[in-house]
């Protein structure tokens, strides 16, 4: 039973890996096309005399999906803003404790957002809600992004809480924690950054 569960677990988190890479390569891509999407409009405004009709909107739409959509993504890596004053000068018991809880409570503010989101999404879709501009998109599609992305967040962080429970039950957890803003900054002298939690031995 034990080994199902892990093959499933297993299986679980690299298909959660895979669809928040895929989803976070997109966004950088959304986010690049969103800068030339905007540049294209002030060009065609500005040098020749045309309207903008679907500019501005694609754009804004372009931005939303890497904000919801590729949130995933930095939830994989934890880069999301962290609030470290505390919990960096907690012993380290307390301190995975405290991360255990703020996990969890992440999980909960996820589903509950995802809960109301996709009704929703899904009541522009039946009804076939257009914009109200002249180009008039459909707004199931920029409607998609935050229960897509609320549920691709919950899913990781879900990962991240077992991992951190298995760990901390097995007591492999680090014993010290690098402040947020110094994880990915190596400075000369400074001992080199701890092992990314699953790669403990």
């Amino acid at each position: 039973m034990q080994e199902n569960d892990r093959g499933f677990w297993k299986t679980f988190e690299a298909v959660i890996t895979v669809l928040c890479k895929v989803t976070g390569l997109i966004g950088a891509i959304a986010l690049l096309a969103a800068a030339l999407v905007t540049t294209e409009g002030v060009l065609v405004r500005k040098l020749l005399g045309w309207s903008t009709i679907w500019q501005i909107e694609l754009s804004v739409f372009l931005l939303m999906y890497a904000c919801f959509v590729g949130a995933a993504f930095g939830q994989m890596g934890e880069h999301h803003l962290n609030i470290d004053l505390l919990i960096v000068y907690l012993p380290p018991r307390p301190r995975e404790v405290l991360l255990i809880v703020a996990g969890l409570l992440s999980c909960v503010i996820c589903v509950v957002i995802a809960w109301y989101a996709w009704p929703m999404w899904w009541e522009s879709v039946i009804h076939n809600e257009h914009s109200e501009s002249l180009w008039g998109p459909p707004l199931w599609i920029p409607y998609i992004f935050l229960p897509l992305g609320l549920t691709l967040v919950f899913l990781q962080s879900l990962v991240q809480l077992r991992r951190r429970i298995l760990l901390f039950r097995a007591g492999t957890y680090e014993k010290e924690i690098v402040p947020t803003e110094l994880r990915d900054i190596e400075i000369p002298g400074v001992a080199a950054e701890p092992k990314q939690r699953g790669e403990h031995e």
